[in-house]
């Protein structure tokens, strides 16, 4: 079980609403402009295989973003 799931093994995710054809990339932009600036790599929750940033998401897909935090 990892912290996207509840004990049943359910992924328990934050739901987003985006056009069609939207992309990982445009994912981390929509949550904040510095998640898009500092996008390292998205991974599908669902299959454990990362994807990349011009990755088109597709209906119910579950994505968990990696990314570097801006310098300050």
């Amino acid at each position: 079980m990892n912290k996207l799931s509840d004990s049943k093994g359910n992924v328990l995710p934050d739901v987003f609403l985006l056009p069609p054809g939207s992309t990982a990339l445009d994912f981390a932009f929509t949550l904040h402009t510095d998640m898009g600036r500092g996008f390292i790599k998205a991974v599908n929750v669902k299959t454990k295989q990362p994807v990349g940033k011009e990755h088109p998401l597709l209906h119910r897909d579950v994505i968990e973003l990696y990314f570097k935090k801006p310098q300050e």
